[in-house]
């Protein structure tokens, strides 16, 4: 098998043998990456178990949960079907990987959050096991082998009668739950009984239900408690493993949140730790409200609703001299952070306010940002005290609501952040009637959210940002249980990969800090974006669109979470959804600047006038100079274009060297360089627009390639490729056709699993 081709993928090397077949590492020679892929044994290639195995495998693509092994695709080729699943760098829990108490709990919560993610959508695995439990070198845990789960209905007592034999006795016998062990009708609660005879094995390094033979074995499970181990998750461990399943947890969520609350500082492990913090404070800064009423969205049939909107100003440095001048805007960073969990609160996103530094005119600014009410601040550092005054103006009457005054000790910013939280809770929130939201995540290390804070105000420009992310790696190494610092780390991470030269593996790097970020606080807006941001230009569009309408469902009235919507639909090429979440997002949040990307849905539409009014939303940016001259391209307005490039407008290069007669050499020389530019992160919404310049510049063949790898990366382009006049040259072409028949496919397939997994 080495060396040798299937359908696009090369065999590299064998990774192992398991009972469904052997796996094998391989090269995906359309998108360049390494996969893993499992060919089936002999046994499951009758016709029936080929079927079978294709729906299961489609239901478990579908879930594509941070600790499930994605699968990519299945095919078959001269009749041996293969899986084709994400590439793992780790060991198997088979391995006899031990775990320190703390480890132990944080790698059963993401087990647990991955089946009850399979379960809702009603998936069973049957056949959880160490073996097929993998963890990374990033320490997260993978569920394999979904190979062997089965797609139930909600009357799950009837599934297991139309099994075969061999369906019956599928998994392991040592964890198996005794139900399964009968040959019975199996639901999630036997996934459960596993799950706990995994956990059981993995606390005290012997096996729940061992034994010299089968029968023992069989005797086992059916008849004998093992021991609760001396472990702060045997009460859990022993629930799981009840016999009557009807006393065992009914759902994995519940142990999700049973796990929780063992590592919340009132659990077990904390207390051993001794680590105690004050509950329920909520770090607020913000000023005045208006009450507005939402528009219904098209992902919601909910009643509108009624938000409070909140512009967090940069402080004012009043020392002497400049060493706190990133407090400025580290701290209404921060504080703007921790008001987004509140969701009756619609926080301007500091990116909006943070150019209003120095002296500014509040009224004129609150204007300038639709709101009510802003807040400003000014400090001074003297004496190794830090005193902050804040000021709630109200933007319409033009006069001062609340002003509060905080003293700390200059070194403990954590005490800082304390006293602003107890005087805002104390003092503000109860005189605007804002109920608490209590603060799920704190940071628990000085020097930590020193470094946080400084990363906190640097630049995205890619020096300062690459600077950021080595004060946030430091950071993050000395309090890893703080998520916001993981969630700012993501996403420098993506800038470094998407602006700078990080590349695929800073992108890697950032989709990971979210996932951690995510465990850690799973309101985190930022990260919740962010994924669903990666798994999208991963080409995964049910599982970001997954993540979009659950974003939606437990936040209705954000902006960001229309937009996380309009993301996903605008690559499933379905523009109009896209358009209609867009205009709910901007009615929502009218001034933010996230949603600038909504111009793309309009360019794709020839929607000129709308893309450029969404363009205006980031007025003045890099990324809004850019798209505007792609709106003259498609206008044919060449002439323009030509005086709008700059000379850092390097993807522009290859095409201004055309328009000015260049040599064919120099041409190409520079088109290859943007072209390799464009194809080193996954994302395939740029070879698209990239393909766009290509025709432009008479460069037919290169446009056709750069359509087909937009097209392989899961970026449906289409109708847009029907409708864009500068694919008009080349729409004729057979491979033109072929290409628009693979984005509609992309498109149907996306299509077809959305209305089987419909809310």
């Amino acid at each position: 098998m080495i060396g040798r081709t299937i359908s696009h993928y090369r065999i590299l090397e064998p990774l192992g043998e398991g009972g469904m077949g052997v796996v094998y590492k391989a090269e995906d020679t359309r998108l360049g990456r390494v996969v893993a892929i499992k060919m089936i044994s002999e046994t499951l290639r009758d016709p029936a178990a080929i079927e079978r195995l294709k729906r299961e495998a489609r239901a478990a693509s579908s879930l594509n949960h941070p600790n499930i092994c994605t699968i990519h695709e299945i095919d078959e080729v001269d009749g041996q079907p293969f899986l084709v699943m994400e590439l793992l760098e780790g060991h198997t829990l088979r391995d006899g990987l031990r775990f320190d108490d703390e480890t132990l709990l944080d790698l059963a919560i993401e087990f647990a959050d991955a089946l009850a993610t399979a379960h809702e959508a009603h998936i069973i695995h049957r056949d959880l096991k160490p073996a097929n439990l993998f963890v990374t070198k990033l320490g997260h845990l993978k569920i394999l082998d979904f190979g062997l789960a089965k797609l139930v209905t909600d009357d799950s007592a009837t599934v297991a009668r139309g099994l075969t034999a061999s369906d019956t006795t599928v998994g392991t016998i040592a964890y198996m739950s005794p139900e399964q062990a009968r040959g019975e009708a199996i639901d999630a609660r036997s996934d459960i009984f596993s799950f706990g005879a995994v956990l059981y094995e993995l606390a005290t390094g012997t096996k729940a239900f061992g034994g010299p033979t089968t029968a023992v074995t069989f005797d086992n499970i059916l008849h004998k408690q093992p021991p609760a181990p001396n472990h702060p998750l045997a009460p859990v461990i022993m629930k799981a493993l009840e016999k009557d399943r009807e006393l065992r947890y009914q759902s994995a969520a519940d142990i999700r949140a049973d796990l929780k609350r063992l590592k919340h500082p009132a659990g077990a492990i904390a207390a051993q730790r001794k680590i105690v913090w004050l509950a329920m404070a909520a770090v607020a800064i913000l000023v005045g409200f208006a009450l507005w009423r939402f528009r219904p969205s098209p992902m919601s049939n909910r009643p509108t609703a009624e938000q409070t909107t909140v512009a967090v100003l940069p402080f004012e440095n009043l020392g002497a001299t400049h060493d706190r001048d990133y407090l400025q805007l580290a701290l209404p960073d921060e504080l703007i952070t921790i008001l987004s969990h509140s969701r009756s609160l619609a926080v301007r996103p500091f990116a909006m306010t943070r150019k209003f530094i120095g002296d500014i005119d509040p009224q004129k600014t609150g204007h300038n940002l639709k709101v009510d009410n802003v807040i400003t601040g000014h400090f001074r550092d003297a004496g190794g005290r830090i005193g902050i005054t804040l000021e709630a103006v109200d933007v319409d009457k033009n006069n001062v609501v609340w002003r509060e005054s905080i003293e700390a000790p200059s070194e403990d910013l954590i005490a800082m952040r304390n006293e602003m939280s107890n005087r805002v809770r104390s003092g503000l929130l109860p005189r605007l009637n804002i109920s608490e939201t209590p603060e799920t995540n704190r940071p628990h290390n000085d020097e930590a959210y020193a470094l946080f804070l400084r990363a906190s105000a640097m630049s995205s420009d890619p020096t300062p940002n690459k600077q950021a992310i080595t004060l946030l790696e430091r950071a993050v190494k000395l309090d890893p249980s703080y998520a916001p610092a993981w969630s700012l780390l993501a996403h420098r991470y993506y800038y470094d990969g998407q602006y700078s030269d990080g590349g695929m593996a800073a992108i890697e790097r950032a989709e990971a800090g979210h996932r951690k970020a995510l465990s850690l606080d799973p309101d985190s807006m930022l990260s919740r974006r962010g994924l669903v941001v990666h798994l999208t230009e991963k080409g995964q569009l049910p599982a970001a669109y997954l993540q979009a309408r659950d974003l939606v469902a437990r936040r209705p009235d954000s902006g960001d979470a229309h937009f996380t919507v309009s993301y996903v639909l605008r690559y499933a090429g379905l523009l109009h959804e896209a358009a209609r979440e867009c205009e709910t997002a901007r009615s929502l949040d009218p001034t933010n600047q996230g949603l600038r990307s909504c111009s793309i849905v309009y360019l794709l539409l020839s929607d000129f006038r709308r893309a450029r009014q969404f363009n205006q939303v980031d007025a003045g940016s890099d990324w809004s100079h850019s798209f505007e001259m792609s709106i003259l391209l498609r206008e044919g307005k060449l002439e323009e274009l030509e005086r709008s490039i700059r000379p850092s407008d390097r993807n522009w290069q290859p095409f201004l060297a055309a328009r000015k007669g260049a040599p064919k050499q120099e041409i190409d020389r520079a088109a290859a360089a943007e072209k390799a530019a464009e194809l080193g992160v996954r994302d395939g919404e740029p070879p698209f627009f990239e393909a766009e310049k290509e025709v432009a510049m008479g460069r037919d063949q290169d446009a056709l390639e750069l359509l087909r790898i937009a097209v392989d990366r899961h970026y449906c382009s289409y109708p847009a490729m029907d409708e864009d006049p500068l694919f008009a040259k080349i729409r004729s072409t057979s491979e033109f056709q072929q290409i628009r028949k693979a984005a509609i496919q992309c498109q149907q397939s996306f299509l077809q699993w959305r209305a089987q997994n419909a809310p």
